[in-house]
């Protein structure tokens, strides 16, 4: 590529990212000549003369104040010709104008750098993004600057200079392969003329593009996913097929997690759009087509938001009416039979070469299958009980997937928490966490638990066992209907509003997993009485011992230094990891006197001394950053914390000792790079005890990150035992920052958005 294109892509393009949606929004112009166009072309000359060019810049909408640029540029050789125009956003919508643009050629690039509104937090990002578009002036007075355009614009730049395309031609290819890169087909308006805040399918995958340009990348990582994604179309003209898997992933997550709808609620709440376009429909189109070639299968809802099948409300279903030509000795009791029978929309998921019992439910009369596995008897299809009447709790508390009475027949009903908790007939009962994990045991020595499990429905499975596990799907609490996996509810509770369930996915694992009481999963009854579950005595029990030192925990293989903190006499054992020092323990630093910050803003765990000890104090975010010291800072005043956006120093401080800081997303990042990477960190960063139910790490770095849970608010903590929460140094909004989570359930790290009320533990690293 020429030499104008590899100076975009080292200076100023470095700074390009976005994941929102771009705004079309028509200015008022200053007095226009006869053809309605302020100031003109003179198509002779191929020159722009006083032309007032309006439009809107949108990642989510660049703020008021960021600054606006327009360059000539030769259309031909794409160097920059040197005429240079200025203007600002005017306002919050992200709508500009810049007058009076003179140019010796038509075409031309715009440029805006500035804060934006983040869709995913729905609030002002911390970090400044610029983005890019290239246009030809010629016929037009609107351009708009958007995720699509900057995609697209190193791809232009080198079909004209390396290529030898028109300008013209380069466009429209490079607009049709950015796209394509997304999967989204169709004919569309010119990307500087889509607006996210429209009706239409082309403003829908618009918004589509930049929703999944998004992923979970924090303010700070932002642009440099947009220039990766660009380099690799302008090479390619498509993306990589790891990083179209990567979007795929997830948009799974994203759809059970309810972060897409997050995004509408988000730009719905900022009044800009009288009607946000379904981009939902070009997600899931994505991962839907990206799924063959994933070595993951993304989960999807096939609705979206609002359409009929979203209701909260249960269908009522109709009954399966099955009958068997096997005898049933007693209701409730297992006979032997064999699978083929049965005369049941669900007989064919079986495997025809186990032999299964069966049971009826003298409930409805149903008739389920069943099978030993271990020491166990599990129903081998999923239970379809409906009767709100004999059963309250189901009112209003199961549902059929997509809210179809076809699906209960085949794949049994979906259950809240509290309805599965009431559910299993007679002589059975919902499998405490416990029985899950043994289930999972008595599988383990196949290649894989989960196509142990799964029924040949699936691509991977091998129902090696007959425990027949369907795809049934689970519903969220918004009514997303979500396929293509399996999740069954334990009646162990993990905290509160969440309960332990299995989860097993399309790629053919499974793991045991924390679930909102409030979703909808099926319900697989086991036979016996209700067995104490080892969870429900209470937290302290598990594993974690509070009165355990907490040098104990420390790798005795490692090699530690130790800092003393001069405020309090606290000593901490450090650990080189890579370039970086970290310290190997949790701060427990609290004078308040000293530090004001602190004032009822941090907490022990459960309000208990004790703990504080063992794990460290709990802090919230303006704790962490020491908020009041620094809007005392008589060189630089900033005023920080909840409820505030500062753009912070590069370097923080905050609650920790001199010389050393807290580390901000990048410094964690570093240090997963510096550990093997997210795939491996969680397992070598965590202590190799204290983890629930013995699921520890191995601590191979010194790290021996502990499970200290949060706080909320110092009224409300969980998470002890199975989660360790550290805040960073990175904000995304006013009320929001990002913190790291280690943990049993996720098998990488989670760098992830909360409120700055919450109490989460401080690792300090070293300056």
């Amino acid at each position: 590529m020429k030499k104008r294109v590899l100076g975009l892509v080292q200076g100023a393009f470095v700074q390009a990212f976005a994941f929102a949606a771009a705004c079309a929004f028509v200015v008022a112009c200053s007095p226009s000549n006869d053809d309605g166009v302020a100031g003109g072309t003179s198509e002779d000359a191929g020159i722009i003369a006083d032309l007032n060019v309006a439009g809107v810049a949108q990642k989510g909408p660049f703020v008021k104040g960021s600054a606006v640029t327009v360059q000539g540029i030769d259309c031909k050789t794409m160097e920059l010709t040197g005429e240079k125009f200025e203007g600002k956003i005017n306002n919050d919508k992200g709508e500009f104008v810049v007058d009076n643009v003179n140019l010796s050629s038509t075409c031309a690039e715009f440029v805006v750098s500035g804060y934006y509104m983040n869709e995913l937090t729905g609030k002002k990002s911390a970090k400044k993004l610029t983005l890019h578009a290239l246009t030809d002036l010629k016929d037009r007075k609107n351009v708009n600057i958007n995720v699509l355009t900057n995609l697209e614009f190193e791809r232009v730049m080198g079909l004209v200079t390396e290529l030898e395309k028109s300008f013209a031609e380069a466009k429209e290819q490079a607009e049709k392969e950015v796209l394509a890169s997304f999967n989204i087909k169709g004919d569309f308006d010119e990307a500087e003329d889509l607006n996210a805040f429209e009706k239409g399918d082309g403003n829908a995958a618009l918004l589509a593009v930049s929703v999944l340009t998004l992923a979970n990348a924090n303010d700070a990582e932002v642009s440099g996913r947009l220039e990766e994604y660009s380099a690799a179309i302008a090479k390619n003209g498509t993306l990589d097929d790891s990083a179209k898997t990567e979007l795929a992933d997830w948009v799974s997550s994203a759809a059970s997690s309810g972060k897409l709808d997050t995004i509408r609620e988000n730009i719905e709440s900022w009044g800009y759009a009288d009607s946000v376009p379904a981009f939902e429909t070009y997600v899931k189109e994505f991962a839907e087509d990206v799924i063959p070639s994933s070595s993951s299968k993304a989960v999807i809802p096939d609705t979206v938001p609002g359409s009929p099948s979203c209701s909260s409300k249960g269908d009522s279903g109709t009954k399966a009416g099955m009958t068997s030509s096997s005898s049933v000795t007693s209701a409730g009791s297992v006979t032997s039979s064999s699978s083929t029978t049965i005369e049941d929309p669900r007989a064919s998921y079986l495997n025809p070469n186990i032999n299964y019992g069966e049971m009826t439910d003298p409930r409805d009369g149903q008739v389920y299958k069943t099978v030993k596995i271990g020491g166990q008897v599990w129903m081998a299809q999923n239970l379809n009980y409906d009767d709100s009447v004999k059963t309250p709790s189901l009112k209003e508390n199961s549902w059929c997937y997509n809210d179809s009475s076809e699906y209960c027949e085949k794949y049994g009903r979906l259950y809240s928490w509290a309805a599965a908790k009431d559910v299993c007939p007679t002589g059975w009962h919902l499998p405490s966490e416990d029985e899950l994990d043994d289930l999972m045991d008595s599988v383990a020595r196949s290649a894989s638990v989960g196509k142990s499990l799964q029924t040949k429905l699936w691509n991977s499975g091998t129902d090696a066992y007959g425990f027949s596990a369907i795809p049934a799907g689970h519903r969220d609490d918004s009514g997303w209907y979500t396929g293509e996996s399996a999740a069954f509810w334990s009646s162990t509770a993990e905290s509160k509003g969440y309960a332990f369930y299995m989860f097993i996915f399309a790629s053919g694992n499974a793991r045991l997993g924390v679930l909102s009481e409030k979703y909808g999963a099926s319900v697989r009854c086991i036979q016996g009485e209700v067995i104490a579950d080892s969870s429900s005595s209470g937290k302290d029990s598990l594993n974690f011992d509070w009165s355990i030192p907490k040098e104990n925990y420390l790798n005795p293989n490692i090699h530690y230094d130790s800092v003393v903190d001069d405020r309090d006499g606290q000593v901490y054992k450090t650990v080189g990891i890579g370039s970086q020092v970290w310290m190997a323990q949790n701060l427990n630093y609290a004078d308040s006197v000293q530090t004001p910050s602190l004032k009822g803003l941090i907490w022990c765990y459960g309000n208990d001394s004790a703990k504080c000890e063992a794990v460290g104090h709990l802090y919230s975010w303006s704790a962490a950053i020491d908020s009041i010291a620094l809007a005392n800072d008589p060189a630089n005043p900033l005023i920080c914390g909840r409820g505030k956006l500062c753009e912070l120093p590069t370097r923080v401080q905050g609650v920790c000792p001199n010389g050393w800081h807290l580390p901000d997303t990048t410094e964690w990042e570093n240090l997963f790079a510096a550990v093997g990477g997210r795939s491996t960190a969680s397992d070598v960063l965590r202590s190799s005890d204290g983890w629930y139910y013995n699921k520890n790490g191995t601590n191979a770095y010194g790290f021996t990150a502990l499970p200290a849970g949060y706080g909320g608010d110092g009224c409300s903590f969980g998470g002890d035992t199975s989660n360790g929460f550290f805040w960073t140094a990175t904000q995304t909004g006013e009320d929001d920052a990002y913190h790291v989570q280690l943990s049993v359930y996720n098998e990488g790290p989670r760098v992830t958005s909360e409120g700055k009320n919450f109490g989460f533990s401080v690792r300090c690293v070293k300056d």
